[in-house]
């Protein structure tokens, strides 16, 4: 990678929680104290700043740009390249939930949760819980291979993965894991509506049907808070 590029790392966004980026922007500044990149900088599909607008800040020759998305999907495929234009520095690379080391990072924080509940990690399910889509379902999912990758360490007593808008779906998912605690992994980009409403209300209705005897649900956060995010950017970047 030549040391006159640049990184634009392009995020989702959101109108409704302006700070729902606020991961990307964490790990951007790390990148930016590394100084590995001539310049980095964040572009958001929704909220500001915009990707054009940040794109035109950068004055390098060389553009690496990782989505920070955690499938190849719609956004990585259209919605990135349309916001990008046809500008020739630019050099997509892959998306960021596409990366093997993800599951390594799941499997830590699901260790770390269970380290803080007292919870033996043979006695507990992880769930790792993602987006899905309403109208593209049966989709390969980086999120279901990053489960399975957990799965296989057999650290845990169960490793399972649901969806939010497409089978399976998380609320059945949580039923069927009702014998065991569950550390719940959020798989998505930023701290929107899915974060901090409809993974929230899920876990808190399958806690409140377990009874107040019942093994404990927790929903542990978003893999892509953790503050070893910035390696995994640098892996895509180089790609």
């Amino acid at each position: 990678m030549s040391a006159n590029a640049a990184l634009l790392l392009i995020a989702h966004g959101s109108l409704r929680y302006p700070d729902a980026a606020g991961a990307v922007h964490r790990h951007a500044a790390a990148l930016r104290a590394e100084g590995r990149f001539r310049q980095v900088e964040v572009g958001l599909l929704n909220g500001a700043p915009s990707v054009p607008g940040s794109l035109a800040r950068i004055d390098a020759a060389e553009v690496r740009v990782v989505p920070f998305f955690m499938e190849a999907g719609y956004f990585t495929q259209e919605a990135i390249p349309r916001a990008l234009g046809l500008d020739p520095r630019v050099r997509l690379c892959p998306p960021v939930g596409m990366h093997d080391g993800m599951a390594g990072l799941i499997e830590q924080q699901a260790l770390a949760a269970c380290e803080a509940m007292g919870i033996s990690p043979r006695d507990a399910a992880v769930l790792v819980a993602g987006h899905g889509s309403a109208s593209a379902p049966g989709r390969t999912l980086a999120l279901h291979e990053h489960a399975a990758r957990v799965g296989w360490t057999t650290l845990f007593a169960r490793v399972e993965s649901a969806c939010l808008e497409e089978p399976p779906f998380l609320a059945e998912a949580l039923r069927a894991l009702r014998h065991h605690p569950v550390m719940v992994v959020g798989f998505f980009a930023g701290a929107g509506g899915h974060v901090r409403d409809d993974v929230p209300a899920l876990v808190a209705a399958e806690q409140a049907a377990r009874g107040q005897s019942g093994l404990a649900v927790r929903f542990i956060g978003c893999v892509t808070d953790d503050p070893a995010m910035p390696r995994i950017i640098l892996d895509q970047a180089a790609v």
